[in-house]
């Protein structure tokens, strides 16, 4: 099945790779939504369980290109919702490449596995239920960490950024603000900032949010 044409540019300033729409246009992603869902194809935001949202497509094609992917990279991601991010990730560190995907909600972790498993590409990917705000400093350091819900005021980015490997780097956004891109250079953290964004609010202990 076809995807949506997706649109080239985010905040129309910054064009994807070819690479990540061609993965994205052969990742359905009526495979990772209720039954029946509403714009399934459209780049827009779509409901899953639990009160939480499958990103549009652009976004998800923005965050993979801010992070730079590539085969063989050691992922950690914070937020597995239904599952769709992590489809994409998967196959762009392709081959040699591992994807830790934390999910906080339980129920959304089980889905997010049957959905994956529909796919068949769950043998790079190792699945975690819980707190993935506070990262998984047992399996780090990540040459890539990125979070699919918005964080608060108080979120501490420190506490990922110590599980990046030296170049690795880290995207998170805010609930309701900006997305961070932060990258570890031999002088010190290249941070940068860009543009509006709207994301689900992150859960646990550092969530930012009190």
């Amino acid at each position: 099945m076809d995807m949506v044409e997706l649109r080239r540019n985010y905040l129309g300033i910054h064009r994807f790779s070819e690479h990540i729409i061609d993965v994205m246009r052969n990742t359905d992603r009526a495979m990772f939504a209720p039954p029946d869902t509403e714009h399934i194809y459209e780049d827009d935001p779509v409901p899953i369980a639990c009160g939480q949202t499958c990103s549009q497509p652009s976004m998800v094609a923005a965050m993979a290109d801010f992070l730079q992917l590539e085969p063989g990279h050691k992922i950690l991601e914070v937020g597995t919702g239904c599952g769709y991010s992590a489809a994409i990730t998967a196959q762009l560190i392709r081959p040699g490449g591992i994807l830790h995907t934390v999910e906080y909600i339980s129920e959304l972790s089980h889905s997010a596995r049957k959905n994956l498993s529909k796919l068949r590409i769950i043998d790079n990917i190792r699945f975690v239920t819980g707190d993935g705000s506070i990262g998984l400093p047992d399996e780090a350091p990540f040459d890539r960490i990125y979070l699919t819900a918005g964080v608060g005021r108080c979120f501490n980015e420190q506490i990922l950024l110590d599980q990046l490997a030296p170049e690795g780097i880290l995207v998170y956004p805010e609930a309701h603000g900006s997305m961070y891109i932060l990258k570890q250079t031999a002088t010190g953290v290249d941070k940068q900032t860009l543009g509006g964004v709207g994301f689900v609010f992150l859960r646990g202990v550092n969530s930012g949010f009190g």
